[in-house]
Protein backbone atom coordinates (compact mmCIF):
# COMPACT_ATOMS: atom_id res chain seq x y z
CA UNK A 1 0.00 0.00 0.00
CA UNK A 2 0.98 3.65 -0.28
CA UNK A 3 0.37 6.53 2.12
CA UNK A 4 -0.26 8.73 -0.91
CA UNK A 5 -2.48 7.76 -3.86
CA UNK A 6 -0.25 9.82 -6.17
CA UNK A 7 2.94 7.88 -5.47
CA UNK A 8 4.09 4.25 -5.85
CA UNK A 9 3.45 1.86 -2.97
CA UNK A 10 6.01 1.57 -0.20
CA UNK A 11 6.97 -1.93 -1.42
CA UNK A 12 7.74 -0.63 -4.91
CA UNK A 13 9.78 2.25 -3.47
CA UNK A 14 11.83 -0.22 -1.42
CA UNK A 15 12.45 -2.35 -4.52
CA UNK A 16 13.55 0.71 -6.53
CA UNK A 17 15.87 1.79 -3.73
CA UNK A 18 17.47 -1.65 -3.69
CA UNK A 19 17.85 -1.68 -7.47
CA UNK A 20 19.60 1.70 -7.35
CA UNK A 21 21.94 0.82 -4.51
CA UNK A 22 25.23 2.70 -5.00
CA UNK A 23 27.40 -0.32 -4.17
CA UNK A 24 25.75 -2.51 -6.80
CA UNK A 25 26.47 0.04 -9.55
CA UNK A 26 30.04 0.82 -8.45
CA UNK A 27 31.00 -2.84 -8.11
CA UNK A 28 29.74 -3.53 -11.63
CA UNK A 29 31.22 -0.26 -13.03
CA UNK A 30 27.79 0.86 -14.23
CA UNK A 31 26.29 4.36 -14.32
CA UNK A 32 23.38 5.13 -11.99
CA UNK A 33 22.69 8.31 -13.99
CA UNK A 34 22.13 6.36 -17.20
CA UNK A 35 19.88 3.91 -15.37
CA UNK A 36 17.93 6.83 -13.89
CA UNK A 37 17.34 8.27 -17.38
CA UNK A 38 15.86 4.95 -18.48
CA UNK A 39 13.70 4.75 -15.34
CA UNK A 40 12.42 8.31 -15.82
CA UNK A 41 11.20 7.50 -19.34
CA UNK A 42 8.94 4.89 -17.77
CA UNK A 43 7.94 7.01 -14.75
CA UNK A 44 7.04 9.98 -16.98
CA UNK A 45 4.04 8.02 -18.29
CA UNK A 46 2.60 8.19 -14.76
CA UNK A 47 3.62 11.84 -14.15
CA UNK A 48 6.47 10.72 -11.90
CA UNK A 49 10.19 11.53 -11.86
CA UNK A 50 13.18 10.12 -10.02
CA UNK A 51 16.24 11.92 -8.69
CA UNK A 52 19.13 11.27 -6.31
CA UNK A 53 19.34 12.87 -2.87
CA UNK A 54 22.53 14.16 -1.25
CA UNK A 55 22.83 10.78 0.53
CA UNK A 56 22.55 8.96 -2.85
CA UNK A 57 19.05 7.72 -2.03
CA UNK A 58 16.45 7.51 -4.79
CA UNK A 59 13.63 10.07 -4.54
CA UNK A 60 10.38 9.67 -6.45
CA UNK A 61 8.28 12.80 -7.02
CA UNK A 62 4.88 13.38 -8.56
CA UNK A 63 5.55 16.02 -11.24
CA UNK A 64 1.96 17.27 -11.27
CA UNK A 65 1.81 18.12 -7.56
CA UNK A 66 5.46 18.17 -6.47
CA UNK A 67 4.76 15.64 -3.71
CA UNK A 68 7.72 13.42 -2.86
CA UNK A 69 7.66 9.79 -1.79
CA UNK A 70 6.31 9.92 1.74
CA UNK A 71 8.57 7.06 2.86
CA UNK A 72 11.61 9.24 2.29
CA UNK A 73 10.02 12.17 4.13
CA UNK A 74 9.28 10.10 7.21
CA UNK A 75 12.85 8.83 7.37
CA UNK A 76 14.04 12.46 7.50
CA UNK A 77 16.61 11.87 4.80
CA UNK A 78 19.13 14.67 4.12
CA UNK A 79 17.95 17.32 1.68
CA UNK A 80 19.20 17.10 -1.90
CA UNK A 81 21.00 20.06 -3.49
CA UNK A 82 17.81 21.07 -5.29
CA UNK A 83 15.83 20.87 -2.07
CA UNK A 84 18.41 22.92 -0.16
CA UNK A 85 18.09 25.63 -2.81
CA UNK A 86 14.30 25.60 -2.47
CA UNK A 87 14.64 25.78 1.33
CA UNK A 88 16.72 28.94 0.97
CA UNK A 89 14.15 30.49 -1.39
CA UNK A 90 11.32 29.77 1.04
CA UNK A 91 13.35 31.18 3.94
CA UNK A 92 14.08 34.34 1.96
CA UNK A 93 10.39 34.69 1.11
CA UNK A 94 9.49 34.51 4.80
CA UNK A 95 11.63 37.57 5.59
CA UNK A 96 9.20 39.84 3.72
CA UNK A 97 5.98 37.80 3.60
CA UNK A 98 2.96 38.93 5.59
CA UNK A 99 0.99 36.54 7.76
CA UNK A 100 -1.64 36.15 5.03
CA UNK A 101 1.01 35.52 2.35
CA UNK A 102 2.67 32.88 4.53
CA UNK A 103 -0.70 31.21 4.99
CA UNK A 104 -2.05 31.42 1.45
CA UNK A 105 1.10 30.98 -0.64
CA UNK A 106 2.95 28.40 1.46
CA UNK A 107 0.79 26.67 4.06
CA UNK A 108 -2.24 26.07 1.84
CA UNK A 109 -0.29 24.28 -0.94
CA UNK A 110 1.82 22.43 1.66
CA UNK A 111 -1.17 20.89 3.41
CA UNK A 112 -2.90 20.20 0.10
CA UNK A 113 0.09 18.21 -1.10
CA UNK A 114 0.27 16.34 2.19
CA UNK A 115 -3.18 14.94 1.49
CA UNK A 116 -5.43 17.28 3.48
CA UNK A 117 -8.80 18.16 1.92
CA UNK A 118 -10.72 21.43 1.74
CA UNK A 119 -7.72 23.47 2.91
CA UNK A 120 -9.30 26.89 3.52
CA UNK A 121 -7.54 30.08 4.59
CA UNK A 122 -9.37 33.00 6.15
CA UNK A 123 -8.65 36.47 4.79
CA UNK A 124 -7.48 39.07 7.30
CA UNK A 125 -10.80 40.89 7.26
CA UNK A 126 -12.79 37.70 7.98
CA UNK A 127 -10.76 36.33 10.88
CA UNK A 128 -13.10 37.74 13.49
CA UNK A 129 -15.73 35.30 12.20
CA UNK A 130 -13.45 32.26 12.32
CA UNK A 131 -12.91 32.05 16.10
CA UNK A 132 -9.15 31.51 16.11
CA UNK A 133 -8.94 29.57 12.85
CA UNK A 134 -6.53 31.18 10.36
CA UNK A 135 -6.71 27.93 8.40
CA UNK A 136 -8.88 24.84 8.55
CA UNK A 137 -8.84 21.54 6.70
CA UNK A 138 -9.79 17.91 7.02
CA UNK A 139 -8.02 14.59 6.59
CA UNK A 140 -9.72 11.38 5.52
CA UNK A 141 -8.66 8.21 7.33
CA UNK A 142 -8.41 4.89 5.44
CA UNK A 143 -11.73 3.95 7.07
CA UNK A 144 -13.45 6.95 5.47
CA UNK A 145 -13.81 8.89 8.72
CA UNK A 146 -12.75 12.54 8.79
CA UNK A 147 -10.46 14.40 11.19
CA UNK A 148 -10.71 18.19 11.26
CA UNK A 149 -7.74 20.50 11.79
CA UNK A 150 -7.44 24.21 12.47
CA UNK A 151 -4.27 26.31 12.39
CA UNK A 152 -3.30 29.42 14.29
CA UNK A 153 -0.59 31.14 12.22
CA UNK A 154 1.89 33.74 13.41
CA UNK A 155 4.62 35.49 11.49
CA UNK A 156 6.68 36.46 14.54
CA UNK A 157 8.46 34.62 17.31
CA UNK A 158 6.48 33.02 20.12
CA UNK A 159 8.12 33.30 23.53
CA UNK A 160 7.20 33.21 27.21
CA UNK A 161 9.35 35.77 28.96
CA UNK A 162 10.03 35.15 32.63
CA UNK A 163 7.60 32.25 32.70
CA UNK A 164 4.66 34.34 31.48
CA UNK A 165 3.31 34.48 27.96
CA UNK A 166 4.25 37.61 26.05
CA UNK A 167 1.57 39.50 24.12
CA UNK A 168 1.93 37.36 20.99
CA UNK A 169 1.85 34.04 22.86
CA UNK A 170 -1.04 35.07 25.10
CA UNK A 171 -3.03 36.00 21.99
CA UNK A 172 -2.32 32.56 20.52
CA UNK A 173 -3.61 30.93 23.70
CA UNK A 174 -6.92 32.80 23.48
CA UNK A 175 -7.29 31.95 19.79
CA UNK A 176 -6.45 28.27 20.32
CA UNK A 177 -9.15 28.04 22.98
CA UNK A 178 -11.64 29.63 20.60
CA UNK A 179 -10.63 27.25 17.80
CA UNK A 180 -11.22 24.25 20.07
CA UNK A 181 -14.51 25.45 21.57
CA UNK A 182 -16.25 26.91 18.51
CA UNK A 183 -17.41 24.60 15.69
CA UNK A 184 -16.75 25.24 12.03
CA UNK A 185 -19.13 24.68 9.14
CA UNK A 186 -18.13 22.09 6.55
CA UNK A 187 -19.99 22.96 3.32
CA UNK A 188 -19.26 19.52 1.86
CA UNK A 189 -21.19 17.74 4.61
CA UNK A 190 -23.57 20.60 5.42
CA UNK A 191 -22.99 20.41 9.15
CA UNK A 192 -21.02 22.02 11.96
CA UNK A 193 -18.10 20.10 13.46
CA UNK A 194 -15.54 20.60 16.21
CA UNK A 195 -11.85 20.44 15.29
CA UNK A 196 -9.83 17.44 16.42
CA UNK A 197 -6.43 19.14 16.40
CA UNK A 198 -5.02 22.67 16.25
CA UNK A 199 -1.69 23.51 14.64
CA UNK A 200 0.27 26.41 16.17
CA UNK A 201 2.51 27.53 13.31
CA UNK A 202 5.16 30.25 13.39
CA UNK A 203 7.22 31.63 10.50
CA UNK A 204 9.86 32.32 13.16
CA UNK A 205 10.75 30.41 16.34
CA UNK A 206 8.55 28.86 19.01
CA UNK A 207 10.71 28.73 22.12
CA UNK A 208 10.56 25.86 24.58
CA UNK A 209 9.35 28.30 27.22
CA UNK A 210 6.44 29.30 24.97
CA UNK A 211 5.53 25.67 24.29
CA UNK A 212 5.60 24.84 28.01
CA UNK A 213 3.61 27.97 28.91
CA UNK A 214 0.92 27.29 26.30
CA UNK A 215 0.58 23.62 27.23
CA UNK A 216 0.47 24.52 30.93
CA UNK A 217 -2.47 26.86 30.38
CA UNK A 218 -4.56 24.20 28.64
CA UNK A 219 -6.38 21.37 30.34
CA UNK A 220 -5.34 17.75 29.80
CA UNK A 221 -7.77 17.03 26.96
CA UNK A 222 -6.85 20.25 25.11
CA UNK A 223 -3.11 19.50 25.33
CA UNK A 224 -3.60 16.38 23.22
CA UNK A 225 -5.09 18.51 20.47
CA UNK A 226 -2.10 20.85 20.00
CA UNK A 227 0.58 20.38 17.33
CA UNK A 228 3.50 22.82 17.09
CA UNK A 229 5.34 23.72 13.87
CA UNK A 230 8.05 26.41 13.87
CA UNK A 231 10.21 27.86 11.11
CA UNK A 232 12.86 25.12 10.93
CA UNK A 233 10.28 22.32 10.92
CA UNK A 234 8.30 24.09 8.20
CA UNK A 235 11.37 24.81 6.05
CA UNK A 236 12.61 21.22 6.11
CA UNK A 237 9.16 19.91 5.21
CA UNK A 238 8.41 22.50 2.54
CA UNK A 239 11.80 21.97 0.86
CA UNK A 240 10.64 18.44 -0.04
CA UNK A 241 6.91 18.95 -0.52
CA UNK A 242 7.01 22.35 -2.27
CA UNK A 243 10.06 21.63 -4.38
CA UNK A 244 8.59 22.94 -7.65
CA UNK A 245 6.58 25.83 -6.17
CA UNK A 246 7.37 29.20 -7.70
CA UNK A 247 8.06 31.66 -4.89
CA UNK A 248 8.65 35.35 -5.41
CA UNK A 249 9.63 37.73 -2.64
CA UNK A 250 8.23 41.21 -2.63
CA UNK A 251 10.68 43.81 -3.89
CA UNK A 252 10.61 47.56 -4.17
CA UNK A 253 10.39 48.67 -7.79
CA UNK A 254 13.05 51.07 -9.06
CA UNK A 255 11.78 54.56 -9.95
CA UNK A 256 10.96 55.18 -13.61
CA UNK A 257 13.29 57.99 -14.65
CA UNK A 258 11.91 58.10 -18.20
CA UNK A 259 8.72 59.84 -17.10
CA UNK A 260 9.56 62.65 -14.72
CA UNK A 261 6.29 64.37 -13.68
CA UNK A 262 7.87 67.84 -13.49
Amino acid sequence: CSKSPLLPSDDILIVLSELFDVYEFSSASLSREVALEVLNKVLARQSLAGSFGSDDSLIIRDTATGQSAIVSVNKQRPLSGEELSQRQQVEHFLTTASEDEFTEKLLVPLFQRLGFRRVSATGHGEKILEYGKDLWMKFELPTGHLLYFAAQVKRGKLDAKGGSGDTNTATVLDQVRMAIDHPLFDPETGRKVLVDHVYIISASNITRAARNWLVGKLDQSQRRQIIFMDKDEFLDLSARILLDLEIRSRSIAAPDTNHIPF
